[in-house]
């Protein structure tokens, strides 16, 4: 489905591909017009994915919704930076906005002001991420909430979104890869540190006992580097390139320092209720059971402020619209999945730049 190859489409035919020197399409306007003609078949069964995507939330009983993409005030995540923007009224006075990073403040608010069951599918930035591979600055992200339930239950949307995507695309007869959906695994975290890095998680939970464990596995940590920091330094490497290989993973439990907005778990106060999926080696969604705390999110978000001024990023005010929005949201759970990335692996593409009309490579090769 995806064509990873460099070769070029021969503009007056658009149904052949030909390899043909790269002085065929140096003009910007060329270079977009073969990009596309280029992935037009993997272009084809992203549509056919969001429609299916759509198709499943309605059939569930949900309902579309949107939020605003400008934002006065962005989240306080500290390793994802907004991209700021200004805008003007009609007197020419000047404000300064953010472009969303996720529409999950709104989407809570909605919440909190009566909304049960609803999904969002929208436009997603982010700035300083890489230009392909598995990122792109501006990405599709489909995030969607269900009151009076938890993390579980995300888990099982998860399970039988994927598995209704494949079933249109089979009975469509659209061609796409097949992947290993059959039988999906919910692994705790802790679990997944034992099978692939070899040690007990709940005995490292703290910052000073990561540091010697990721010393003695070779790694060169920081004296100063944070706890996620040293996690992530073995979890990238020794745990993550093994989810998802041989059946859809869900991944459960967080250690609690990396809750970002997710509940504490009851069974086990040293973890969070957050989930991810993977196929594929590949982190497709990040879930949770809602924090509904106000006052706990508060702290947290603060919390979030000063690691951002300590690691030199810029430090934004707190949205306590959001905060207040808190004290009347009920019990819920909700999730984000990368659109772009599903259609990747849907369409066998190992990059990015494949899935999406114009890229940032493209918008912004010189």
């Amino acid at each position: 489905m995806c064509t990873n190859t460099e070769s070029i489409p021969n503009i007056s035919s658009p149904d052949h591909l030909e390899k043909r020197s790269c002085i065929c399409y140096t003009h910007p306007a060329m270079s977009h017009l073969a990009h596309i003609q280029k992935h037009k078949p993997s272009l084809d069964l992203r549509w056919e994915i969001l429609r299916a995507t759509r198709e499943f939330f309605w059939s569930e009983g949900f309902q579309e919704v949107e939020t605003p993409i400008i934002l006065r005030l962005p989240g306080q995540e500290p390793y994802l930076s907004p991209m700021k923007i200004g805008i003007h009224d009609e007197q020419k006075r000047g404000y300064t906005g953010y472009l969303h990073t996720s529409p999950e403040y709104a989407m809570k608010k909605m919440l909190a002001a009566g909304y049960e069951k609803i999904f969002s599918i929208c436009k997603t930035f982010r700035d300083y991420e890489s230009f392909g591979g598995t990122h792109n600055p501006e990405f599709t992200m489909i995030e969607w909430y269900r009151t009076g339930v938890d993390f579980w239950t995300i888990m099982d949307d998860c399970e039988r979104l994927l598995s209704f995507i494949d079933t249109s695309l089979t009975n469509k007869k659209i061609p796409h890869a097949a992947l290993p959906l059959q039988n999906p695994e919910r692994l705790h975290m802790r679990d997944a540190w034992q099978r692939y890095a070899g040690v007990n998680l709940d005995d490292y939970l703290e910052r000073d006992t990561m540091f010697a464990l990721c010393k003695k596995k070779g790694y060169t940590p920081d004296e100063g580097e944070p706890f996620d920091d040293l996690f992530f330094r073995i979890f990238l490497n020794e745990i993550e390139p093994h989810l998802g290989k041989e059946h859809l993973t869900l991944l459960h439990h967080y250690p609690l320092s990396m809750a970002a907005l997710s509940k504490q778990s009851a069974d086990d106060p040293r973890y969070a209720e957050r989930c991810e999926m993977y196929l594929g080696g590949l982190e497709l969604s990040n879930g949770f059971t809602e924090l509904t705390d106000a006052d706990e999110q508060l702290g947290r978000l603060q919390e979030e402020q000063a690691f951002r001024k300590k690691m030199g990023k810029e430090v934004y005010d707190i949205d306590m619209e959001f905060i207040e929005a808190l004290r009347s949201m009920p019990p819920a759970s909700g999730i984000a999945l990368g659109m772009d990335r599903l259609v990747q692996l849907f369409g066998g593409c190992q990059n990015i730049d494949g899935v999406l009309v114009l890229p940032a490579s493209k918008l912004f090769d010189t």
